[in-house]
């Protein structure tokens, strides 16, 4: 159990289970894939990659690669990571509003990030939404973002496909975030052909934390049963 003390001691883990944040990316060095949170913005105009010369950049309201990258041995064993925001958490109703995706080694020691994108979704979609997401995406700015993006899922899907699929080599790459299991969910019914890209093993960092909680307690989690 000591090799696992070191590997995730980049973790928070004072927190309790039911105060943790979304965190897909703290497991990366700092990594964080949140698209409301995350350093990883809808706005951005340029984004780095890091360890590497090459850059994406924005063309014509698209992000591209301004070198092509070629794949790696430094990415063995890929992890990709995404992080959604949607119009609620019921699958069959609700829409993906926005989705970013950046890929690490799998010793989380290389790091590449990938496409941030907005995605159009009809007033109606966004009538329908909740109230914690109505004031949260309203807050932030992603509504009204969403309402003018010309951006469609399919699109959105294309992208992201392509930065996998050429960043990932021969690897089945797994796919990786806080709760992910909802996202992928989502994944599968909207953009199913970029799911399939994937293992049916999920990284999970709200799982990882969870148990780093519990065999490695500090502070007030060192009372815990």
């Amino acid at each position: 159990m000591d090799n696992l003390h070191n590997a995730f001691s980049v973790l928070e883990l004072d927190a309790e289970d039911d105060q943790l944040q979304p965190a897909s990316a703290s497991a990366a060095s700092g990594l964080d894939v949140s698209a409301s949170t995350a350093t990883v913005t809808a706005d951005k105009s340029e984004e780095k990659i890091i360890g590497l010369d090459d850059k994406l950049v924005v063309e014509n309201g698209k992000q591209c690669l301004s070198n092509p990258v070629t794949p790696s041995v430094e990415y063995k064993f890929p992890l990709v990571w995404i992080d959604l925001e949607m119009t609620g958490l019921n699958v069959e109703v609700d829409r993906i509003l926005e989705i970013a995706c950046i890929i690490t080694d799998g010793k989380l020691t290389k790091t590449l990030e990938g496409p941030d994108l907005v995605i159009h979704q009809s007033k109606e979609n966004l009538d329908r939404m909740g109230e914690w997401c109505q004031n949260h995406h309203a807050a932030s700015g992603l509504t009204k973002k969403v309402l003018h993006s010309t951006t469609s899922e399919k699109e959105a899907e294309k992208q992201v496909m392509e930065f996998v699929k050429r960043n990932v080599g021969t690897y089945t790459p797994l796919l990786a975030g806080n709760s992910i299991y909802v996202d992928f969910l989502f994944l599968k019914k909207y953009m199913p052909d970029l799911a399939a890209l994937f293992s049916h093993v999920l990284v999970d960092v709200s799982s990882v934390k969870a148990l780093c909680i519990r065999w490695y307690p500090r502070g007030e989690n060192l009372m815990l049963p």
